[in-house]
């Protein structure tokens, strides 16, 4: 739990400085404990400028498919570089927690899968150079260590765009203090299996906003069925914002779901599961007028019995 209150503090901090970027970088992987052992990695990142030599960044890495392993995750890296000129190159080096998702397998066979969870550590240098628009070049070798199956590393490249700062007045439109917000929001449910079995979702939200920085809601959610299976609930979670455009906010989340599941359908006796689960979520807002609100939300459900899963939703809502 330490570590996560780690990423909560560093986006806290990221909430209250302006300059701030966003990067797409993809490449291979390679799994340590076998040198064949490889396959493609993504990062998808947000970095804040603390100072002329310091960052912080938070990070979604997919570390690909290798050998009966899909394993994925959220990291907080602090950066230290040299400085950032108008043109040319800078240099970097970060570290920070990593929370990790991973399926693999009980008995050596994709038949058989569990989902395992952890903490490791995520380390990361880079090489950027900066055009003469807010667009750059980056290459980034990272490398995650301190995880049970094995560590892994990867060399990625890709672009970045610097993000200009916000004024508060943009801020307080986006997010009054005191607004009410309900969505409708439908998309697909993603079983963390070797077979990635999907459904419709679909989701009704409520939202409530207490500063321009952070919101509190609940949502009902149903996940649809997946073969057998069928599992809907309720969840509550505490988002902190973040304002990309004068338009458009970047939100995590962070809760806990209160679910309903039924493993087995084609049972009439099977009983219905109740379970409760941490909830991770990343979503983005588009304010699309002083009322309408656009929306688009990626959550991870992390459980304790190998049904883990992703649910993408889009929808709209209306402030009030």
């Amino acid at each position: 739990m330490r570590y996560l209150y780690s990423i909560f503090t560093l986006f806290t901090i990221s909430s209250v400085v302006q300059a701030q970027d966003a990067s797409l970088l993809a490449g291979a992987m390679r799994a340590d404990t076998d040198a064949g052992n490889t396959s493609f990695a993504v990062n998808v990142g947000y970095t804040q400028h603390l100072h002329n030599y310091f960052s912080v960044s938070a990070d979604y890495l997919n570390e690909g498919h290798p050998k009966l392993h899909h394993r994925d995750g959220l990291g907080a890296q602090l950066w230290a570089h040299t400085a950032v000129p108008q043109r040319g190159w800078s240099f970097g080096a970060g570290f920070g927690p990593y929370y990790y998702f991973d399926t693999t397998t009980g008995n050596g066979s994709e038949g058989d899968y569990r989902n395992e969870h952890g903490w490791g550590q995520l380390m990361s240098v880079n090489a950027i150079y900066h055009l003469h628009s807010r667009a750059y070049v980056e290459a980034r070798l990272s490398h995650t260590h301190g995880i049970t199956s094995h560590d892994s590393s990867m060399l990625m490249v890709g672009m970045g765009y610097e993000l200009g700062s916000v004024p508060r007045s943009i801020r307080l439109e986006n997010a009054d203090r005191g607004d009410n917000l309900v969505m409708l929001l439908a998309g697909r449910s993603i079983v963390n299996s070797f077979k990635s079995e999907t459904s419709t979702s679909t989701g009704l939200e409520y939202r409530r906003t207490f500063t321009p920085n952070v919101e509190g809601s609940v949502i009902l959610m149903n996940e649809g069925k997946v073969d057998a299976a069928e599992r809907k609930g309720v969840s509550a979670q505490v988002w902190l914002l973040r304002p990309f455009t004068e338009r458009t906010v970047l939100e995590m989340g962070f809760g806990a779901y209160a679910m309903l599941d039924q493993l087995d359908r084609t049972d009439p006796h099977a009983a219905r599961e109740n379970h409760v689960a941490p909830l991770a979520s990343i979503g983005m807002r588009y304010r699309i007028d002083d009322h309408w609100r656009g929306q688009l939300t990626w959550s991870r459900v992390i459980t304790n019995y190998a049904r883990d899963s992703d649910v993408f939703l889009l929808g709209a809502g209306y402030a009030f």
